[in-house]
């Protein structure tokens, strides 16, 4: 990834950032509208009210995704620097994210390693129904189920090959409810978290439509997002 600031014009800033890989370019997408802002650190007293745009790039992509974005608060430094906070807009033009998400579509198609083409979210999700439950991350979702990861030591003794699981999302076209089985697991390591995959069952068709919206980047939720999730039992009795 690299990134310039190009110019300043009647109090609008745009910052172009290139990213070598069309799923990283989404996987920042979704993690800052899923935040729902940023914070940068200037030189510059850049005032409250003006107008950020983030251009990402993809090289196989010509067009731009480009998110719009207003400093709402400028917090000065003991150095001399400003903590500009900026909120997000994600705009109305999807011509670069529709070019985008079908970069990604056709990519993985082509390697054929996987039936369902699939997406980075980056949703942080809570199991409600389990007091010190650890944090759980939906990293990436598909037609045919999703991949989280656990910010734990360990996986937790509820996450075992065939455990029924249930992924919850409120999006703007109601609540969005996922239920499957656990498919896969992995331990992780040292450096690395450990991570689970879940297949989905036979989903109802407005189930599937809500999804799809979600996968087509339509239905995004209100920032900042939030999933809930729950295995066994509590999934069982929670589908609809």
């Amino acid at each position: 990834m690299s990134q310039s600031v190009t110019k300043r014009a009647l109090g609008e800033v745009r910052l172009k950032v290139a990213y070598k890989r069309p799923e990283a370019l989404l996987s920042e997408y979704t993690r800052s509208i899923g935040r729902g802002g940023v914070t940068l650190q200037t030189q510059k007293n850049i005032p409250v009210g003006t107008r950020f745009v983030f251009e990402m790039y993809n090289p196989g992509v010509a067009t731009p995704v480009e998110v719009m974005g207003e400093v709402v608060r400028v917090t000065p430094q003991a150095d001399g620097r400003h903590v500009l906070t900026i909120k997000y807009d994600p705009g109305q033009d999807r011509g670069g994210l529709d070019a985008v998400l079908q970069r990604v579509f056709d990519l993985q198609e082509s390697e054929k390693l996987r039936r369902y083409a699939r997406i980075p979210l980056n949703v942080p999700a809570m199991e409600e129904a389990t007091p010190f439950a650890p944090p759980f991350f939906v990293r990436d979702l598909s037609r045919g189920g999703v991949g989280l990861e656990v910010e734990a030591p360990e996986l937790p003794s509820s996450v075992k090959v065939g455990m029924p699981f249930l992924l919850e999302m409120e999006l703007t076209l109601g609540t969005l409810m996922l239920h499957g089985e656990v498919a896969w697991t992995s331990a992780g390591g040292p450096e690395v978290l450990p991570t689970f995959g879940v297949n989905f069952n036979t989903l109802s068709p407005d189930t599937v439509e809500r999804l799809e919206k979600l996968l087509s980047l339509e239905s995004m939720p209100p920032p900042p997002w939030r999933a809930r999730i729950c295995f066994g039992m509590d999934a069982v009795m929670r589908v609809p």
